[in-house]
């Protein structure tokens, strides 16, 4: 039923309907911090846990902070805010651990969460850089090896399949974690869920081709699969209901041209439908493949081709080499372009374009993409007169 409200009384004087209001606020770091400053009413609402959970499922898509950017299995990483002030997350404000960022090697920051692998114990640590909080997960005993194999890559899953799930909050709830090494022409993969605490048997398959663009990016999820780019242009995945990994080879037609390296040619995609794509690049031109069954046969189409001169400032090109992907956010369909000025992300459906990193060189280093909600609420409390964290 309804409410009724007198003509004399104002609609924010009810609290059901003040907070339904202030849940619409933008998901960006600001907006709850500066609506607190309204009144010591609205603090209190928005300070409250609740209202933050019912805040995180109602935008449901975490905004996107900026990237980590490094070397894969670098031991330092730099976080980059694409993000304008007051929105600017610096730095300074992730609390990830001076001993791990020491003597951890850095392997993607999926859903809100950095992952990080000690290769001298063969250990996982799963840490949410808001709140310090961390979660150890020993490495499979089997892989365990004297060979100098270990893992390389890794990415993090939330198994709560309940209705209303909203990532950037994935901590508190259950994980699973997917850890992959490369042999010489084989891949290995192993799951661990974090309910039972127990890790799953060691799959391979074989790649006919080196691993090479592995560690490079953060695996996507299309579909049922987690997928991930290998040399030569072609996909390994994982399928989470059969347990089963293998390799899905890119399009015949499509090729790179010129003295390039492969690995930054080519870049897995989820589609709007959730399926799985593959972006494309060649010197400054974009195509888009999409897997499809026809009359029972699946197989690649090619569905929009983009051409980057158009859409690059005109300086870009008159510079020696082309542009090359360096990394992938899944949630927006954005790749991260390198140029020899810098850095670009290029929104793949609308092709808005923006240049978020100004360099004189070209630069090599895989940026993943960060996505959480950072508002109050966290164990990063906010500084409510000046807008700034205590750490």
């Amino acid at each position: 039923m309804s409410r009724r409200y007198s003509s004399s009384a104002s609609p924010l004087e009810d609290e059901d309907l003040l907070q339904e209001i202030l849940l619409r606020l933008p998901p960006m770091p600001s907006s709850l911090p500066r609506a607190s400053l309204v009144c010591k009413r609205w603090r209190s609402i928005l300070s409250d846990a609740r209202f933050i959970s019912r805040f995180r499922k109602h935008h449901r898509i975490p905004p996107l902070l900026g990237f980590f950017e490094g070397k894969p299995s670098w031991r330092n990483y730099i976080f980059t805010s694409i993000l304008e002030p007051p929105d600017r997350v610096p730095a300074a404000r992730f609390m990830v651990p001076l001993s791990l960022s020491m003597h951890w090697g850095f392997m993607g920051c999926p859903q809100g969460l950095i992952v990080m692998f000690k290769e001298s114990s063969c250990e996982t640590v799963v840490c949410d850089p808001l709140t310090g909080q961390q979660h150890r997960v020993a490495s499979p005993p089997v892989m365990n090896l004297d060979d100098g194999e270990c893992w390389d890559t890794a990415t993090v899953l939330c198994a709560d399949a309940e209705d209303g799930h909203v990532h950037g909050d994935c901590f508190s709830s259950p994980f699973k974690l997917v850890l992959i090494c490369e042999g010489y022409l084989r891949a290995f993969l192993c799951l661990y869920d974090s309910v039972s605490g127990v890790w799953g048997d060691v799959v391979s398959t074989a790649t006919t081709t080196i691993c090479q663009n592995l560690f490079l990016r953060p695996g996507i999820l299309a579909g049922n699969a987690l997928c991930w780019g290998i040399g030569g242009g072609h996909i390994l995945a994982f399928d989470l209901e059969t347990q089963s990994l293998g390799v899905i080879e890119k399009p015949t037609d499509a090729h790179v041209t010129g003295d390039v390296l492969e690995v930054s040619c080519f870049q897995p995609l989820r589609m709007e439908n959730g399926g799985l794509g593959l972006a494309v690049l060649s010197e400054f031109t974009v195509q888009l493949w999409a897997r499809s069954i026809c009359d029972g046969v699946v197989g690649w189409v090619l569905q929009k081709t983009i051409l980057l001169e158009g859409l690059l400032p005109q300086e870009v090109h008159s510079h020696d080499g082309p542009a090359h992907f360096v990394g992938y956010d899944e949630d927006a369909n954005m790749v991260v372009l390198s140029t020899m000025i810098g850095n670009f992300t290029l929104q793949l459906d609308s092709m808005l374009i923006r240049h978020i990193i100004r360099r004189n060189e070209m630069c090599y280093n895989s940026f993943y993409p960060y996505r959480n909600f950072y508002t109050a609420g966290r164990r990063v409390e906010w500084n409510w007169l000046d807008l700034k964290t205590e750490l």
